[in-house]
Formats: structure tokens, C-alpha cells, sequence
């Protein structure tokens, strides 16, 4: 084993090796090694996670399948309906063979489209977190052996217990994406995608807007008061509107407008938080980076003086220290900003 002051000897050395512009020859092993391990794994973008994950799903599929069936019922009830001759509906029962049976079946269409559509959006977020899960322990993995390596002058296992508790943290986020993608839990995969990029929206009103036509729960709190709407009319064609019918069914219009007036301003409120957050996130993200740049050219100034013997051994600790905090807090700006833009995401209804 060699002494502390061997290490300190070769490590100074290493320095300045790298600090004369030799640095190809102290990283050419390491880039060997890297480029080996990216060799043995397979690309995955975050498009490709999100696919895979919806095409393996069994339970998609089903939900796939049932919504087509229901298609088929639809066009079939629609094409009956659509037979009965005006001339031969004469009451309200008529009227109610003809046109609330056919809105139920629109209805019944527009709620099966709701359950898959659910069930996609929230595979697409689940494979979004995981992925990224994955990609932020690997970074912080990384960042944790380079703090280790640029210490040559601890002996500490602290550093090291954190890097195995990252290391198991990293399995189990990587089973879990595994399972999304069902694949075998431990199969590694090389991540390209890094950052998202926000939704396109011009600004927060078109975000809303898009929200209201695609989230699902918004889709189906539609799809009920359209069925409303065609229960009164059909009603107050063929009876008095103060009627019993007449006032239930008028009473149920009103019911449905409301529980859609709620959901809207919900909605409103869930995609105003989220994009506010996605701008703070990104506004963090792009300050960490900077300061994470600024240690970086610190450490390298006390690196170069300390080498040189201009700064001692406790500034170089103290620069390591503040590079290897600045290089983490970006990594997990990094990480939350893509949640962030996940979660707008599924707000807005992807």
C-alpha cells in the first residue's frame, strides 16, 4: 500500500502533468474504459422509453381493444338510430329511442377514449420520472467518483459510503424503469436524452387552452353535459319543459355545466402552477450551471497555485468542496426542471 506521502508525491504529479497539457495521456486508460461501457449498452432516448413502454403494455392493449369494440357498438347504434324516420317519432318515448340512445353511445365512446387516453398519459409520466431518475443518479455517480479521485488527500470512507448508497439508489431506479419497459431489471441502457424542452406554447393562455381540449378528465366532464344538452332538447321538442322530465333533465344540463365550470377553473390553476414552476426551474437550472462553471474555474486557479506552492493544502480542500457542492446542485437543478416540464406536460394533457 503506499504511504500518504507517496500518494501526495504521484497525485502532484498527476497535477502537473495535467496542468503542462498531458492530460490525454492520464485520461486515455478512463476514456477507454468509458468508451468500452458505452459499447455494451443500448441507446435509449426518452422518445424511445415513452414508446416502448406503450407498446408492451398489456394493460394498455386491453384498454386498446376495449375502446375499439366500443367503436364499433357506436357506429353500429349510430347507423340504427339514424334509421328511425322522423315521421315515426311522435312522443317522448320515441324521441328517446332515437336521440338519447345515440348520445349515449357518442357518450359511451367519448369515456372509453377517456379511460385510454388516462392510462397513456400517466405510463408517459411514470416513464418521464423513471427515466430521469435513472439519468440523475448516473450523474451523481459520476460527480461523487470525481470528487473522490480529486481528494488524494483523504482517506475518509465517507465519500465512498455515499457513492455505494448512490450506486443502490441507481439499481433500484433502473429496475423500476425496467419494469415500465418491461425489461429484465437490470438491463443498462445508455441515456440520450439530457434536458427537456418545455411544451410549445406561446404563453400561459394557450397552455390553458390545450388543456382544456385534451386533458382527459376534461374530455369526459365534456362528453356529460353534451349528453345533457341533447336529453333537454329532445325533451322540450316532444314535452313541456315544466314537466317533471322536462325540469330533471334541465336540472342535469345545469349540474354538468357546473362540474365542468369547476374542472376548468382547476385546470386553470393546475397548468398556471406548473408553468410557474418550469420558468423557476429553469431560472434555477441556468444559475446553477453558472456557478457551477465559476467553481470549476476556481478550483482549477487553486489547483495551479497549490501546484505551483502559492496556496496550501486547505484552499485546495476548500475549492474542491465548493466545486464538487456546485456540480451536485446542478445536477439536481438539472433533474428537477425535467420533472417540472414533465408535470406541465401531463397539466396540459400531452
Amino acid at each position: 500500500m503506499k504511504s500518504r506521502l507517496s500518494k501526495h508525491l504521484y497525485s502532484t504529479t498527476l497535477v502537473a502533468a495535467l496542468l503542462a497539457g498531458n492530460a490525454h495521456l492520464a485520461m486515455a486508460a478512463p476514456a477507454v474504459v468509458a468508451a468500452a461501457e458505452q459499447t455494451q449498452t443500448a441507446p435509449l432516448s426518452l422518445h424511445g422509453a415513452i414508446e416502448q413502454a406503450l407498446k408492451t403494455s398489456i394493460d394498455l392493449e386491453l384498454l386498446q381493444i376495449d375502446y375499439e369494440v366500443t367503436e364499433y357498438e357506436t357506429l353500429y347504434t349510430l347507423r340504427e338510430k339514424a334509421a328511425i324516420r322522423l315521421e315515426n317519432v311522435n312522443t317522448l318515448d320515441d324521441a328517446k329511442k332515437k336521440y338519447e340512445d345515440a348520445a349515449k353511445a357518442r357518450k359511451d365512446l367519448a369515456l372509453s377514449e377517456v379511460t385510454l387516453k388516462t392510462t397513456k398519459n400517466n405510463l408517459q409520466l411514470q416513464v418521464q420520472k423513471a427515466y430521469f431518475e435513472v439519468s440523475s443518479l448516473e450523474e451523481k455517480i459520476k460527480l461523487q467518483k470525481q470528487s473522490i479521485q480529486r481528494q488524494y488527500w483523504s482517506e475518509s470512507d465517507e465519500a465512498k459510503e455515499k457513492l455505494s448508497a448512490l450506486e443502490t439508489s441507481y439499481k433500484q431506479a433502473l429496475a423500476k424503469l425496467n419494469d415500465l419497459l418491461n425489461e429484465k431489471k437490470d438491463k443498462s441502457w445508455h441515456l440520450e436524452t439530457r434536458e427537456l424542452s418545455a411544451p410549445l406554447v406561446a404563453n400561459l393562455e394557450e397552455a390553458k387552452a390545450q388543456a382544456y381540449k385534451k386533458r382527459p378528465d376534461m374530455m369526459k366532464a365534456v362528453a356529460e353535459k353534451d349528453f345533457a344538452e341533447v336529453k333537454v332538447n329532445y325533451t322540450k321538442d316532444y314535452t313541456p319543459i315544466s314537466t317533471y322530465k322536462g325540469k330533471v333533465a334541465v336540472k342535469q344540463l345545469r349540474k354538468s355545466a357546473l362540474v365542468l365550470e369547476r374542472l376548468k377553473q382547476k385546470v386553470a390553476q393546475e397548468v398556471a402552477d406548473s408553468y410557474e414552476k418550469v420558468a423557476a426551474a429553469k431560472k434555477t437550472l441556468d444559475e446553477s450551471v453558472l456557478a457551477q462553471n465559476e467553481a470549476a474555474k476556481q478550483y482549477q486557479q487553486a489547483l495551479s497555485d497549490y501546484t505551483s506552492q502559492k496556496a496550501v493544502l486547505k484552499d485546495l480542500i476548500e475549492k474542491e468542496a465548493s466545486l464538487f457542492a456546485a456540480e451536485t446542485k446542478a445536477s439536481e437543478s438539472l433533474y428537477q426542471y425535467n420533472l417540472a416540464v414533465s408535470t406541465l406536460g401531463q397539466s396540459i394533457g400531452f
